[in-house]
């Protein structure tokens, strides 16, 4: 095994990836899916205009960590089109915290 990630969050998210099994199973295609409905859970509440919880920011941080440590990783075995789809999540990641950092400093938080 080269990555274990525990995500805390709402929903906590835990992937492995071993080296050269990454794109033959489902692990990274399941991770982008359960993230991509965390993330968008989390701007559901920045559109509503609520403050978004620590533990939900803490998951986002741990997302981008992993991400960063996944594309990086040589041992793993990433197609073009997986490393790609890890970087989208990574810019969706990066947009969303910035629309919380905008919304706590427009509202004094």
């Amino acid at each position: 095994m080269t990555g274990l990630i525990h995500a805390p969050g709402p929903q906590g998210s835990i992937i492995e990836l071993h080296a050269g099994q990454c794109d033959a199973g489902g692990n990274v295609r399941d991770y982008l899916l359960k993230s991509q409905h965390e993330l968008d859970a989390i701007s559901a509440f920045v559109s509503r205009g609520e403050s978004v919880a620590r533990e939900s920011r803490d998951w986002m941080l741990a997302q981008a960590d992993f991400i960063v440590e996944a594309v990086g990783d040589e041992r793993l075995e990433l197609t073009d089109e997986t490393r790609s789809e890890l970087l989208q999540m990574l810019l969706a990641i990066a947009s969303l915290n910035e629309q919380i950092r905008s919304h706590a400093a427009s509202h004094g938080l």
